[in-house]
């Protein structure tokens, strides 16, 4: 009797296991066809966290000094992110995958609005903007924008290739992987040492590691939004 039951648990399992390759292999070959074999196509998937991250090495990095970074900002505003989600865009020519774009988005609930170049824009808006470095393509020195958590960033508006409509999936993106993002906690901003306008009088300097990668941030208090706008206008007005 008791070796039917191993028999008939053994048979069972199996049909399981079989069902359940034939439904992945249907899931696969589903997703497969929907990649025409002529023209371009592409696709956004969302993606699962990758452990451990895929880290880059040997980036070259463009020069962002810190009026650069402020010249190009269409918008810079302080928010908190109520949604955070790894994509791929993927780019197909002629049913063959020609790369990849790995992008971190985070979704920004808009708290107050330091400047913008989009009028339209008021405090409660939703905004998404993307970080080329994420898990699949993780540049050492990187800070991940995480939900739940606030910010001040500084960001500059997305446009389209001839293949890819980027701003479908988000409005904005850093230019830089940690500097124009400025993490406020418990009335305390975290300013990178690049900001050189915005780093003196800090209570606290820390040293942030991440691998190889090392940088002071200074510590902030509440005089720092006023340092802020002060340097927002006279970079962007030329003062």
């Amino acid at each position: 009797m008791f070796k039917k039951m191993l028999v008939f648990i053994l048979i069972v399992t199996l049909i399981f296991i079989i069902s359940g390759c034939k439904s992945e292999d249907e899931r696969a070959k589903k997703i497969t066809s929907e990649i025409p074999s002529e023209g371009l196509y592409v696709r956004c998937i969302e993606l699962e966290e990758k452990i451990p991250y895929n880290v880059i090495d040997d980036v070259e990095f463009p020069y962002f000094d810190e009026n650069t970074l402020f010249e190009n900002s269409n918008l810079i505003f302080k928010g908190t992110v109520i949604n955070e989600v790894e994509i791929g865009i993927e780019e197909y020519i002629d049913g063959k995958l020609e790369r990849t774009y790995y992008e971190d988005v985070s979704t920004f609930e808009i708290e107050k609005i330091y400047y913008s170049e989009d009028l339209s824009l008021e405090i409660g808006d939703v905004v998404k903007v993307g970080n080329t470095s994420c898990s699949y393509w993780w540049v050492e020195g990187t800070l991940k924008m995480e939900k739940d958590k606030e910010y001040i960033v500084l960001v500059k508006k997305k446009s389209d290739t001839s293949n890819v409509e980027f701003t479908e999936y988000y409005d904005y993106f850093v230019e830089n992987y940690w500097v124009p993002i400025i993490r406020v906690e418990n009335g305390n901003y975290f300013v990178d040492e690049m900001l050189t306008s915005l780093i003196s009088g800090a209570k606290e300097e820390v040293i942030r590691e991440d691998g190889d990668f090392k940088t002071t941030v200074y510590v902030k208090g509440e005089e720092f939004e006023n340092e802020l706008e002060n340097l927002i206008t006279e970079i962007k007005n030329g003062d």
